[in-house]
């Protein structure tokens, strides 16, 4: 990822990516995860970083919130939130150095 990604951004990013462990067989809290995750990318469109806005977009896209049955995608989603989150932190850990 060649995105200078703001730290703000990467800690927001972060605090999406644990709110996601919590959810996993919470639907408010994954509802609210979903709603979060929403916000982050209209963020990273209105900053212009449209490349790490599409990876969150095609994760909103695997996103299905269901009230009485467990997420059956869970662990993907939570993994490409694992992979975008450490990309960027590394990203922005080089861009500082």
């Amino acid at each position: 990822m060649v995105e200078n990604i703001p730290r703000e951004i990467i800690k927001d990013l972060q605090s999406v990516c644990q709110l996601h462990e919590e959810a996993v067989c919470n639907h408010d809290k994954c509802r609210e995860f979903s709603e979060n995750l929403s916000a982050l990318l209209i963020r990273l469109e209105d900053l212009k970083f449209y490349r790490m806005a599409d990876r969150l977009m095609s994760i909103l896209l695997n996103c299905k919130p269901k009230e009485a049955s467990h997420c059956e995608k869970a662990n993907l989603v939570g993994e490409m939130m694992k992979e975008i989150t450490k990309e960027a932190k590394n990203a922005g850990d080089s861009s500082r150095q």
